[in-house]
Parts: C-alpha cells; structure tokens; sequence
C-alpha cells in the first residue's frame, strides 16, 4: 500500500471514530437526561406526596394522584389529578391541570364538603378508585 492510500485510510478511518464518539456521547448525554429526569420526578413525588395546597376558594391541590372517581349514579369514571373543589352544591373534581368535570350535585353543601373530603382520605390513603 502507497503511502497516500494509507493516508486517505488512515483519515477515514479518524472519521468513523470521530462519528462514533460523537454517536456514543450524543447516547450517553440522553442516559445521563433521562436518569436524572426520573431520579428528580420520583424525588419531587416522594417530597410533595404529603403536601397540599387549598386556594382562596377553597380548591384543594395536591400533587397528581392515582386515585380515580366513580361518581355516585356510577355512570362516570374521572382521574383525580389532585383537586377537589366545591361549586354551591356540586363537587367538582380535576381531571387535567386546568379541567374540571362535576363529578355530582348535592342536597346540600354539606353533603358536597362530606364527599369531598371521602375523597380526599381515599387520595391520602392511596387508594386507586373510590366509590361515592
């Protein structure tokens, strides 16, 4: 082999590595992404799992929750993504970050706020579905 074959060689050869570490590092950046994303979201939950938040009209917030609700005619089924809120006489349940669905229609508040607050144990008690 002349020695420009072994120079056009030799340079292709730098290339494909240079490709592959780059290949490897890209790989590696997205790992090391993903594991701390996972670390600081099971240490975020784990922080804030005991923690709630109640807004000036009366809306409790926790973090998102598994707990699911089955309203009382068991007609529907909602994900309860952490508040609860209580519109006159009608529990209100958030199902998405800025969507809330009625999840029932008391005789009276109270009956809202007793249900309300079933709900509320069930989430702190982690429990996946609760029945009104």
């Amino acid at each position: 082999m002349d020695n420009e074959m072994m120079d056009d060689l030799q340079v292709l050869l730098e290339d494909a590595l240079e490709d592959m570490r780059e290949e490897l590092e890209d790989k590696l950046q997205e790992l090391i992404s993903d594991s701390i994303s996972e670390f600081f979201a099971e240490g975020m939950e784990e922080i804030l799992h005991n923690h709630q938040f109640v807004l000036k009209d009366g809306t409790v917030i926790q973090p998102r929750q598994r707990t699911k609700v089955l309203s009382p005619d068991k007609t529907r089924l909602y994900p309860c993504y952490g508040g609860l809120r209580i519109d006159g006489t009608t529990l209100q349940v958030q199902t998405r970050i800025s969507s809330w669905n009625n999840l029932c229609a008391y005789k009276t508040k109270e009956e809202a706020v007793e249900a309300l607050l079933k709900i509320k144990d069930a989430m702190e008690q982690g429990l996946s579905l609760i029945e009104l």
